[in-house]
């Protein structure tokens, strides 16, 4: 704890001391009793500032234990770090050989609470995973029955051979695991295999999981073209056969592929063999750009489980070659920092080479901007940046996601200004990052030429958009209940994730939901709403960010509270948690 220091510290200054020559005994005498008197009142006002941080000290004390069969868990890193942290500390400890840990001096607050061991993950009662707890704490007071939880969690390891059984290095192997309500899936663990063809992939949260081997580029692909040898022709099928992506247990098609369980602590065998299978090219030309450009062409496939990419001719001729049955997007781009060309189209490539691509490169331009706060704001500029992103995002991002679905950031200088190089046509949003995350900041408008764009807007050529930022964002405190079995009583709800949802039309603007935690006592805050209707929700067990699908706010419409709030508003709700079907969950 830091408190402020309320010592008085007593300065004596006596210009007629006397202390010359002529210093007489009594003098002496009363100097010494003097500072007598300033070390005895010293320790007085020490002592009772002692006993006042000891009246007021709060401390944090609790257990970690492995499940299953609660058995006390030692060497758990916990870190205790405050929500807001202009007020609040930041404390860690580790768990003794009985699974518990103490924290003193903690300063009042609300934290969320991270534990951390190797080989471990946290979980909830319910056996589901959950990284945070959130913890309020008042002056004086001491929590010491906190109980956290931990599963072993579980490994896949194996070996990659080629069709001979010689191992295979640097092949690419990813374990992904299926995201809530949908039939696509998201990559939670990769390694390379080293030159015995072995690779591990720890740290996985038991449930199924689908593994993919990516073997490395071959560099066949990549040779100029007027090197190819007369063998190396459209016609002849065995120069054009590659090791290709394959799900395991043997499969290049991804919807063909069968999951592995995992439990806690599993070590999962998982074994690839990799034979050659036949390949296509993709051939096309680039229109339109000078000779002096370098372009590349990228050949990226739908799945996310692939990228080829290829040089382009002096006369705009391309080819990739080594492509496998699927659904690409070829993309062309030139390297230049200041402004560059791209062009894109998606092609199919079924069991033969796909001929006559064109593409025909636009050329970037840039946005530039300038942000300015409404009301008392006493952020710097330079705290935030704007973010430009598409509007409408791929629907599977794949294992390599693109700069399109981060979008691009724009530092805000002091004065406000800020812009994006490198656009290229596109209907995009703008998002704000940065400030306080304790203030009640908003993005309150966004407008191109005066009109307003902030649902977005098409990007063309170069322009200067107008960003506001209110100091004014409602604020919305309640807590979170549920009725206990067989008995009529409520009880607060602990660590549920609560969540404002907009109107439907500001849906695909992440700025626009306010997401708050419920506290030991199921309390919770949002801050820095923008002014409009929500509708209110409670959740328990659900993956961040799932409240985006529309798909399951549809399935959910029957159990939101509704509520409208003006700018600067401060209200007060209570709700009851929301149930999300098995489908939604891991």
């Amino acid at each position: 704890m830091h408190p402020a220091d309320n010592t008085q510290v007593l300065r004596a200054q006596d210009d007629n001391l006397g202390l010359g020559r002529g210093l007489a005994f009594s003098s002496l005498v009363t100097c010494s009793l003097a500072v007598a008197s300033f070390l005895l009142s010293a320790c007085l006002l020490s002592s009772a500032q002692q006993s006042a941080l000891a009246a007021n000290a709060s401390s944090i004390a609790g257990a970690v234990v492995q499940e299953p069969g609660s058995q006390p868990l030692k060497k758990v890193l916990v870190q205790v770090v405050a929500e807001d942290q202009k007020q609040g500390g930041n404390y860690t400890a580790s768990t003794d050989a009985d699974g518990r840990f103490h924290i003193e001096s903690v300063v009042p607050g609300r934290y969320r609470i991270f534990i951390e061991r190797t080989g471990f993950v946290g979980v909830n009662g319910r056996g589901v995973k959950s990284d945070t707890n959130v913890l309020s704490i008042q002056a004086g007071q001491s929590v010491e029955d906190l109980l956290f939880r931990m599963l072993p969690t579980a490994v896949i390891s194996g070996r990659v051979t080629d069709e001979d059984g010689d191992p295979m290095s640097g092949v690419r192997v990813v374990a992904s695991r299926r995201i809530p309500g949908k039939a696509r899936r998201e990559a939670t663990g990769s390694e390379a295999t080293n030159d015995l063809g072995e690779y591990r992939l720890p740290g996985l949260f038991p449930g199924q999981y689908w593994i993919v081997a990516m073997p490395p580029p071959d560099f066949r692909d990549y040779e100029p073209q007027h090197e190819k040898s007369q063998g190396d022709s459209r016609g002849d099928a065995h120069s054009d056969t590659r090791y290709l992506t394959t799900y395991y247990p043997g499969t290049y098609d991804g919807a063909q592929a069968s999951p592995v369980t995992l439990k806690a602590g599993d070590e999962m065998p998982v074994n690839f063999t990799l034979a050659p299978a036949r390949t296509y090219r993709v051939r096309g030309i680039v229109t339109g750009v000078p000779a002096a450009q370098k372009l590349t062409v990228e050949l990226a496939a739908k799945a996310g489980d692939s990228i080829r990419t290829s040089e382009v001719a002096p006369d705009g001729q391309f080819e990739v070659r080594g492509v496998g049955p699927g659904s690409y997007v070829v993309k062309a781009s030139t390297d230049a920092e200041s402004q560059s060309l791209t062009a894109r189209q998606d092609i199919n490539v079924v069991a033969d080479d796909v001929e006559g691509v064109k593409l025909v490169p636009q050329l970037s331009f840039t946005l530039s901007g300038h942000l300015r706060i409404e009301g008392n704001a006493p952020e710097e500029l330079t705290q935030y940046s704007v973010n430009l992103r598409r509007a409408e995002l791929p629907d599977d991002a794949g294992f390599f996601m693109s700069q399109e679905f981060f979008g691009m950031n724009a530092p805000v200088d002091r004065l406000g200004n800020f812009e994006w190089k490198n656009v290229n046509l596109g209907v995009y949003v703008v998002q704000l990052y940065g400030g306080n995350g304790q203030s009640n900041c908003f993005l309150k408008s966004v407008t191109l030429g005066g009109r307003d764009v902030e649902t977005g807007f098409t990007a063309s050529g170069p322009a200067t958009l107008d960003v506001v930022v209110s100091s004014k964002g409602a604020m919305i405190e309640g807590a979170v209940v549920e009725k206990e079995k067989d008995v009529d009583n409520d009880h607060p709800v602990p660590n549920a994730a609560v969540v404002a949802v907009p109107e439907e039309k500001y849906r695909k603007l992440p700025d626009r939901f306010g997401i708050g935690s419920t506290d030991q006592h199921g309390h919770f805050t949002i801050r820095g709403l923008a002014p409009g209707s929500y509708t209110l929700y409670a959740w328990q067990d659900l993956e961040e960010g799932l409240w985006r699908d529309a798909g399951f706010l549809k399935s959910q419409e029957a159990n939101g509270t509704a509520m409208k709030v003006e700018e600067g508003a401060h209200q007060q709700v209570e709700l009851r948690l929301s149930l999300a079907g098995e489908e939604w969950k891991h």
